[in-house]
């Protein structure tokens, strides 16, 4: 019987240069900030990239996932099948997320100008219908009855959003224990960064409504290892990820073509 086709473009190898004690002490941070008291550790896949090239996603990866494999210079048959799916999942959801917080900014300014027009109960009304949650038009993933990932909204700021991503048949079909996995998404000076967990952590860990203690040292991997081992939340957790992809601290992986990735994801097998 001829083997499955997989038809998930994998990331390549970027840059090979690391930190291992910059490396080490992000993980750590992520473990201390996702686990639960008396609880076993998550497993975990963390992301910050930017878009190289034309077509190109480059991005650095924290990930504690049982089964994560990295892409490397030399296949050696374990393809690396969760990292692949991660990183296109990012691609994937960032521009979804993206209009999520322009809904966000949308619905404090619906709510501004009724409350201060003393119309609670319009407020009232229109809170009821929250979140928003966005999802891509029917032209984008043709007669199929969901986009490859859905998701819902847990809870979200002017810079973090928390969802729930719906079990999808098409990402089963590539990786069948992929089903339900939560996910957060910030924003940062115009840089995104990603995390992707397969249980929930306490709410006050991701820092909501909270402002981030800002970094302003010299970005150094001895000031970042400084700055993330005081992180009080997820925000500050990426802050320190997404100085550390900007600085080249850490390993980067490439997708070479985002664009063709994200039309074999949306048009399935």
């Amino acid at each position: 019987m001829a083997k499955k086709k997989k038809w998930l473009i994998m990331p390549i190898v970027h840059s090979k240069f690391n930190d291992k004690e910059l490396q080490e002490a992000l993980n750590d941070k992520s473990r201390d900030l996702l686990t639960k008291e008396q609880s076993a550790v998550p497993s975990f896949i963390f992301l910050s990239g930017s878009f190289f090239d034309i077509k190109g996603f480059a991005y650095t990866g924290l990930r504690a996932w049982r089964g994560a494999v990295k892409p490397s210079t030399t296949d050696e048959g374990r393809r690396p099948l969760l990292e692949a799916t991660f990183a296109s999942l990012s691609v994937y959801l960032s521009s979804l997320l993206a209009l999520q917080s322009d809904f966000f900014f949308a619905f404090e300014e619906i709510k501004d100008i009724l409350l201060n027009s003393k119309r609670e109960d319009l407020w009232t009304i229109v809170s009821e219908k929250l979140p928003f949650v966005s999802l891509p038009p029917k032209e984008m993933y043709g007669n199929q009855i969901s986009p490859i990932s859905p998701y819902f909204v847990i809870k979200q700021d002017e810079e973090l959003i928390l969802g729930e991503i719906y079990p999808s048949a098409y990402l089963s079909k590539v990786i069948e224990t992929i089903k339900t996995r939560f996910f957060v998404f910030y924003q940062y000076q115009g840089y995104s960064a990603f995390g992707f967990f397969d249980s929930l952590p306490d709410l006050s860990n991701f820092g909501f409504e909270q402002q981030p203690q800002e970094f302003n040292e010299e970005a150094t991997p001895k000031n970042l290892i400084k700055y993330a081992s005081k992180a009080k939340n997820l925000k500050e957790l990426l802050i320190a990820l997404i100085h550390s992809h900007n600085n080249a601290f850490l390993e980067q992986f490439l997708i070479p073509d985002y664009e063709l990735l994200l039309n074999k994801l949306l048009e399935g097998d």
